[in-house]
């Protein structure tokens, strides 16, 4: 195990910022794989979606398994912990990766239309079953979607495989919709999602509920009343549950001591950590090493 929490870019050698690929080219890809081992917990830096079309496959995130058969779909977010299994030579299947920056360019896709769901971890669910999406179909689109990315002409490829996957993830988005807790006001989900974005760059500097809100510029009531509704926590619930995840990703897939992850995740003393942890946990922070 590596000292530092390994973490995956975006292969910077494509043109392209999306990848489409087969299952069997993807594992062949894996097994090659030099800078990491994709079968043992890394961090990735960019976003991945599986669509299964035979047979079924069972992927690792963030401490959970999940396993998606035919016609399901899973979605793994930026900064997600997460790790292969070698039983993906058993399904067929295609893989999408796409860059992070095409997130960030498409999620305002207008006024009144934003990806608010979809990679939310904190929220939803990272699968898609078939029944899910009713009579639409996401599995036509992935294959056009590996069809343009295969042709061999070049010209405006990079336009028309963005067009694609936007197609694709409004789909998503709206099997998403749909099957959400319903009088859910959309300015909540765009609050929430800055919230837990700035809580992703800021939570070592600062765990204050107050600091996040003064940030949004809302009140902390606001604040706290968003997040409560949406996940069931108080804003501090929620932040602590967020830094107890980030402490498992480092010691689950680091060598890091305790001090160096106390440090990592913010905390000034690792006695701090550890009695953090404990609260959230009901077990120290070395015990849970030990049972993974």
């Amino acid at each position: 195990m590596k000292k530092k929490l390994p973490e995956v870019h975006f292969n910077k050698h494509t043109s392209l910022d999306i990848e489409v690929m087969h299952f069997e080219k993807l594992l062949s890809k894996l097994e090659q794989s030099k800078d990491h081992n994709p079968f043992a917990p890394h961090k990735i830096n960019f976003y991945l979606i599986f669509f299964v079309t035979q047979n079924t496959y069972t992927h690792f995130i963030d401490f959970k398994s999940y396993e998606i058969s035919e016609g399901s779909t899973l979605f793994i977010a930026k900064n997600q912990v997460h790790h292969f299994n070698k039983e993906l030579k058993d399904a067929e299947g295609f893989a999408i990766i796409f860059n992070n920056l095409f997130v960030d360019n498409h999620y305002f896709l207008s006024d009144n239309l934003r990806l608010n769901r979809l990679f939310n971890y904190h929220l939803e669910s990272p699968i898609i079953q078939q029944k899910e999406i009713e009579g639409d179909s996401i599995i036509d689109l992935v294959f056009k979607l590996y069809q343009e990315y295969t042709f061999p002409d070049n010209f405006a490829k990079s336009e028309i495989l963005a067009s694609l996957l936007r197609v694709i993830l409004l789909k998503a988005e709206r099997a998403k919709e749909f099957h959400a807790v319903t009088n859910i006001n959309t300015r909540w989900l765009e609050v929430f999602n800055e919230f837990r974005r700035m809580l992703e760059k800021e939570y070592k500097n600062t765990r204050s509920s107050r600091f996040y809100a003064s940030k949004l510029f809302v009140s902390y009531k606001f604040l706290n009343d968003i997040v409560k509704k949406l996940t069931g926590k108080t804003v501090k619930a929620f932040i602590d549950d967020f830094v107890t995840i980030e402490i498992k990703r480092y010691l689950i897939s680091t060598a890091l001591s305790i001090k160096e992850i106390s440090y990592e995740t913010g905390f000034e003393e690792p006695a701090n950590m550890i009695k953090f942890f404990k609260k959230n946990t009901t077990t120290t922070p070395l015990k849970f090493r030990q049972q993974l």
